[in-house]
């Protein structure tokens, strides 16, 4: 089956695929509807939001380059080459320990209904226990550190890797119809706590078009991102969390998840949006794929038809890859 056939089977209203190997850029299938309310179909310039993609394409890598300048380690403590945090419950964790989800943070907490700061509240979660827990928490530290350590808004990171938060230069995709915010969201951040920052945190608000995350997904797989010591490093086993979740440096290694589908290679790495997104990267054997989607638009619904649509166009590009080194866009 043709990479268009299977995205126009997405249970979405809309998607973008892009597949890429080290030199080239192999598909870039756009699909769907953007508004359903306005009926508008969604093209190649479109901006998606990125959700916690924005972890590994904004956040990281201006985490690495502070490790790289030797501005900080990844085994310091935070209140030690943060002093704003060094009151925090968890300043004794390390710069890794927050990369890898393993700080003792709960995976997310509604900062935003409480109309307080969220960096200040943040900084005064208690850590909930022992062993690795996907967070959301721990990248609004990580990105307010960055902040605060450079002078520089997350903003700057993103541009220089051709994302954008908000406002965006043109059209958005539309997600989902907030009840907090009483309305359709459409070009600002889906995510309420990345919402009550201004729209730009650590955790979610970058927007980017297909081809611009397929760019900085590339990026990534060519090692061009931080130092090759670095790029090893981020692809290393740093936690273990329940149900065999393995972390690395902001990345999901396989087989975490299934988020690779299930011939995921070894060494595979990714990270997938709550809004309905995905980049998975296969090193090994020389690609890497990127969903872009619109999954809770225009109310959120269950993960799992999204979930296995994604393992079965894995599925075919690892197939494609194996046996002809390429794909069919069409």
């Amino acid at each position: 089956m043709s990479l268009a056939a299977l995205v126009q089977r997405a249970p979405m209203p809309a998607v973008a695929v892009a597949v890429f190997t080290r030199d080239a850029q192999l598909a870039e299938v756009v699909h769907g509807c953007a508004d359903l309310e306005t009926g508008r179909p969604a093209t190649r310039d479109d901006w998606w939001d990125l959700a916690s993609l924005t972890k590994v394409l904004v956040t990281v890598p201006a985490v690495l380059d502070l490790v790289a300048r030797r501005r900080i380690g990844l085994d310091e403590p935070l209140g030690t080459v943060w002093p704003d945090a060094r009151h925090a419950p968890f300043a004794g964790a390390t710069v890794a320990q927050l990369l890898s989800y393993d700080a003792g943070l709960p995976a997310t907490v509604p900062f935003f209904e409480a109309g307080t700061d969220v960096v200040a509240a943040a900084l005064g979660t208690r850590p909930t226990g022992s062993g690795a827990v996907y967070s959301d928490v721990s990248f609004i530290v990580l990105g307010a550190m960055v902040e605060a350590l450079t002078g520089r808004s997350l903003a700057e990171a993103a541009a220089r890797h051709g994302l954008r938060y908000a406002p965006l230069p043109g059209p958005a995709v539309a997600t989902e119809r907030c009840a907090w915010r009483g309305r359709l969201i459409c070009g600002e951040v889906h995510d309420e706590n990345a919402a009550a920052m201004g729209g730009v945190a650590g955790h979610a608000g970058a927007f980017g078009t297909i081809g611009q995350v397929a760019r900085v997904g590339q990026d990534w797989l060519c090692e061009r991102v931080s130092t090759p010591v670095l790029h090893r490093s981020v692809r290393e086993c740093w936690s273990e969390g329940g149900d065999g979740e393995r972390f690395g440096l902001g990345w999901w290694l396989a087989p975490t998840r299934g988020l690779g589908g299930p011939r995921a290679g070894a060494d595979g790495y990714g990270m997938s949006g709550f809004v309905g997104n995905r980049i998975w990267l296969e090193p090994g054997r020389g690609y890497g794929v990127v969903v872009l989607s619109n999954r809770v638009h225009p109310v959120r619904t269950p993960r799992e038809p999204f979930a296995a649509w994604c393992a079965e166009l894995l599925t075919t590009v690892a197939d494609a890859m194996r046996s002809f080194g390429t794909i069919r866009s069409h």
